[in-house]
């Protein structure tokens, strides 16, 4: 029953957010950013998204608006959030890059002569792996494989016990076993998808420079200044600080091993 209320409920976002990219609404949003009314645009996006829900083509339209506008940070937090639903978009993954290339050249400019990477650490062998299965493929994409490897296993099952001849029956038997094993990969795959959508350990700065701290403090100014991150750069969140009353302060980032430090929570937005 849980399962089949999951399913109404996804076809149901389905539908909503099919019929929000057809809504006027949209197409008016569209004409504005294609005139250069990149503020109009962007306040038409978001009324849609608020009303009828998000969608990637919408958050990518979003992000186009903002970086028209000269908005890096909000966006690469759209390009991101647009990723996340839709990892193997070959537009979002472009405007990705361009951005993401125009932010390190920021970031660059703000060294003042130092020589520090300002791009993400290099990704070891399993790290690659767990970014091209987890965040480049779509779980959904996942799950497809791995109904279309069980529906063949069911195939190869019915091979192997209603047909006579050996040749069938072994390819029945091997192949069943073969692709019963890659529904069960498929499925792994899809289920680290889905839960990279709900990873929320990544961040974009969103002050227009952000000086980070050795420690969750503003008060000790020698403490301060092991680099200045600046808008848009995508940080990793290692850990945080939180007021008396639980909310967080301060966040822990990591862009690379030459810029670790605290950043006060209100320049940080979580992807």
């Amino acid at each position: 029953m849980k399962r089949f209320k999951r399913i109404i409920l996804s076809l149901v976002t389905f539908l909503t957010v099919l019929t929000a990219n057809a809504l006027p609404q949209v197409s008016e949003a569209d004409s504005a950013y294609n005139a250069g009314n990149y503020g109009v645009a962007i306040n038409l996006y978001q009324q849609v998204m608020e009303e009828y829900g998000t969608s990637a083509a919408l958050l990518f339209n979003l992000g186009n608006a903002y970086l028209q506008d000269g908005d890096f940070g909000q966006a690469m937090l759209c390009y991101q959030k647009a990723k996340k639903l839709d990892p193997s978009n070959k537009r979002i993954n472009t405007n990705l890059k361009y951005l993401t290339g125009k932010i390190e050249d920021s970031n660059k400019a703000e060294q003042r002569g130092k020589r520090k990477k300002v791009n993400e650490d290099t990704l070891n062998f399993f790290q690659t792996v767990h970014k091209s299965v987890a965040q480049d493929t779509s779980s959904n994409t996942w799950a497809g494989w791995a109904a279309a490897c069980f529906l063949l296993f069911a195939g190869c099952a019915n091979l192997y016990l209603f047909t006579s001849n050996v040749l069938l029956r072994k390819v029945g038997f091997f192949g069943g076993f073969i692709l019963l094993g890659w529904s069960m990969i498929c499925l792994v795959c899809a289920y680290m998808g889905a839960a990279e959508t709900r990873n929320h350990d990544y961040g974009v700065v969103m002050a227009f420079k952000a000086p980070l701290q050795t420690e969750p403090t503003l008060n000790n100014e020698s403490e301060q200044n092991e680099g200045v991150l600046t808008r848009g750069t995508k940080i990793r969140i290692i850990s945080e600080e939180t007021d008396a009353e639980g909310v967080v302060t301060w966040y822990k980032v990591r862009l690379n091993s030459d810029y670790i430090g605290w950043l006060e929570a209100k320049d940080v937005e979580i992807i």
